[in-house]
């Protein structure tokens, strides 16, 4: 393996086709989506990616987020992140949710092609979907903080309205939740303000389903994207 190997290790093919994906529509007159992806895709792979095993027509649920360094202080914060449970064809998935992501997060303006030099883009494959709990059997707390994410449907208190959220696996571990605290945060971010506690404590009440997840995430910066990026050309 070699010296670049190592130093591109956090790389993958997926998060550096959703980059790619982004770039070419930022720097294109033309905003139409290409009819070619899967061709595109696996000459990535094989001149950038050769030991990478893929399958572009795999269909996998995934999240593609993407971060911008701050010029003060240099770290990344959050510029939009969006993604399916729906397992679309690999490559479909990634070139599409890398532009919804950019694009339609409705938390954030459009990503600006002045933007690219400062974005981080990570890609999540999500894997290993397992019901721990479903009809009061189960146990909810059958899932590891740092390896595992969350998804999580359960009946509204008021309305009694199934309501669903999810964390993927690094949401806990940035945030230094434990168990407890990621299911009050699910709970809330499914819409949800008060009477939280309540629902976590009568959770054989009110908890429809919780399902984990793994992910296999990959990321890469602008910086290794561009130095990736010659070797196309």
């Amino acid at each position: 393996m070699s010296s670049e190997s190592f130093e591109l290790s956090g790389t993958s093919p997926y998060a550096f086709y959703a980059f790619y994906t982004l770039y070419n529509y930022l720097n294109s007159n033309d905003k139409s989506h290409s009819l070619n992806s899967t061709k595109k895709f696996l000459r990535i792979c094989q001149t950038l990616y050769p030991g990478h095993r893929v399958n572009p027509f795999e269909k996998t649920s995934l999240f593609i987020t993407w971060n911008k360094k701050s010029k003060k202080s240099g770290k990344y914060n959050l510029r939009g992140c969006i993604g399916t449970f729906a397992r679309p064809a690999l490559v479909q998935g990634i070139e599409k949710y890398s532009l919804v992501a950019a694009l339609q997060d409705s938390r954030f303006p459009q990503i600006s092609k002045s933007e690219l030099p400062l974005l981080k883009c990570s890609c999540n494959i999500l894997q290993n979907f397992t019901t721990i709990y479903e009809g009061s059997k189960g146990d909810i707390n059958d899932w590891e903080v740092g390896l595992h994410g969350i998804e999580l449907l359960f009946k509204d208190p008021k309305s009694g309205i199934t309501l669903s959220a999810t964390f993927l696996p690094e949401v806990m571990s940035e945030q230094n939740w434990d168990k407890e605290e990621t299911f009050l945060n699910l709970i809330y971010k499914a819409g949800v303000s008060s009477h939280l506690q309540e629902v976590l404590d009568h959770y054989e009440q009110y908890f429809v389903q919780v399902i984990r997840y793994e992910g296999n995430k990959s990321a890469i910066t602008y910086e290794q994207f561009e130095s990736q990026l010659e070797k196309l050309k």
